[in-house]
């Protein structure tokens, strides 16, 4: 019959049976043209942990100040500064609410830096406890970014506020507002300021005006869902710009239009969790490919492949999203925060685990079929890299690897007990992964699944099925 489909974006589908594969802690990336293949299905990057502030629950918001790391836990602000790869934690003081934030620093001598949070407006500092905002000219913000030394404060009731030039004061008409617009969010990305909405965006740039600085130039005719469902401006990645509109689409920013980038199987997922309005976004590169992620907590999350256009899902062990929260550049590397503890990961894509729980690469394919004729698959033949064991490592999940293969005869509405292949150890560059008597492909076609939890490299490179034609 041939090559077995699988698929380069993961398509779960409306229901079992409409789906075009899945790829979960797994992405394609395309090889040279000399390749025997011109796919290879990869792990996604694992946490090598970092840190570990102890007592906490998840992280909040980080932000990097030259060479030092704040990062918000719970109820506290940490430093974590650097030196000969020993990295120092130090407990600066107690920070009001246990939400996400955002936070930003100007261009002072000594940076000012400020954090919005639903409990408030505070100023951190890295050597210091936070202290309240102490102007109260500016009303409850819900967001905070800078843009040429002025802090720029977004407000629910459309006011968009800025503080002086590298300073934490506010003058009381140093603002504009966005007539009829709830704002949500506002980021400074090429040089401007986004002030996101329920219904649209506004654009401004630096005028060197006074009392307010900046000039609106126009609109761009996409609101946002919620405040954290935005990211692509944070230094270090690719420089695009990508949120969740308030019409529960994926958008990528075009020059100043918005392009839909999400699939429906993206779409539905939004669609579906139980507060579009506290979806988190975030970004990090990992050989060479700028991934844009998307997490409904506790649901789902999607990730979003930059350079290929390809969507995959990612799961955590033991969740049904990813554990990974609050990506940020530090120290010549992507970390991220954890959803439950006060770990602090660097993305590794040569780290096989998340922390110490595995990280299991799940590719399913599409659908063999010949409907609505019968046909025997006697044999499967799936190409991986072999070899890829080690004599050194862990007995027997690294000396031994194995792959597990299962498959369904129903279109994917159930599927078998898997059987194991190995995939070979250290000095075993021969071994291939075979299964045979797979059974009848019936009406509705067969399916494939592929899962390594095994702490290696894993390449595949695809499959294919010796057939036979029964009648029908």
């Amino acid at each position: 019959m041939g090559a077995i489909p699988f698929p380069l974006s993961s398509s779960p589908g409306a229901k079992l049976q409409e789906g075009g594969g899945r790829l979960i802690n797994a992405y394609a990336e395309k090889l040279g043209e000399s390749a025997r293949f011109p796919v290879v299905w990869k792990r996604t990057p694992g946490l090598r942990q970092r840190v570990d502030i102890t007592g906490h629950s998840h992280l909040r918001g980080a932000i990097l100040v030259a060479s030092t790391l704040l990062v918000a836990m719970d109820t506290r602000v940490y430093s974590i500064t650097e030196s000969a790869g020993v990295y120092t934690t130090t407990n600066l003081g107690a920070l009001s609410g246990t939400d996400r934030l955002t936070v930003a620093k100007n261009n002072a001598g000594t940076p000012n830096i400020v954090a919005v949070t639903t409990a408030g407006c505070f100023n951190l500092f890295t050597g210091s406890a936070p202290t309240s905002f102490a102007d109260a000219d500016l009303p409850q913000p819900n967001s905070v970014c800078m843009i040429d030394g002025y802090f720029i404060f977004s407000i629910g009731d459309g006011r968009i506020f800025a503080s002086g030039l590298n300073a934490v004061t506010i003058s009381t008409s140093s603002y504009t507002t966005e007539q009829g617009l709830v704002l949500r969010r506002v980021v400074t990305f090429r040089d401007e300021v986004y002030a996101f909405g329920d219904k649209w965006c506004g654009v401004y740039r630096d005028a060197g005006t006074s009392p307010f600085p900046l000039e609106r130039r126009f609109t761009i005719p996409r609101g946002i869902c919620g405040t954290h469902a935005i990211a692509g401006w944070e230094p270090g990645w690719e420089n695009e710009l990508i949120w969740v509109g308030e019409d529960l689409r994926v958008h990528r920013l075009d020059g100043y239009t918005p392009k839909p980038i999400s699939t429906p199987d993206v779409e539905r997922a939004i669609q579906s969790c139980a507060d579009a309005s506290l979806l988190e976004a975030s970004v990090y590169m990992s050989d060479g490919n700028p991934i844009w992620q998307l997490t409904s907590p506790g649901e789902w999350t999607w990730e979003y492949n930059q350079r290929t256009g390809n969507w995959n899902e990612r799961e955590s062990y033991n969740r049904d999203d990813s554990r990974m929260s609050v990506a940020v550049r530090t120290f010549d590397e992507w970390w991220s925060g954890d959803r439950t503890t006060g770990k602090l990961f660097k993305i590794d894509s040569s780290y096989y685990r998340e922390a110490n729980d595995p990280l299991i690469w799940t590719v399913e394919s599409g659908i063999v079929s010949n409907f609505p004729a019968r046909v025997g698959a006697p044999r499967a033949d799936f190409d991986f890299t072999a070899a890829v064991g080690l004599a050194a490592g862990e007995d027997p999940i690294q000396t031994d690897p194995k792959v597990l293969v299962s498959w369904s005869n129903d279109g994917g509405y159930t599927y078998g007990s898997p059987v194991q292949r190995g995939l070979g150890g250290e000095g075993e560059p021969e071994v291939s992964v075979t299964v045979h008597r797979t059974g009848l492909i019936k009406a509705k076609g067969k399916r494939f699944r592929l899962q390594v939890s095994d702490p290696v490299h894993v390449g595949f490179l695809g499959g294919q099925l010796a057939a036979i034609q029964r009648a029908a």
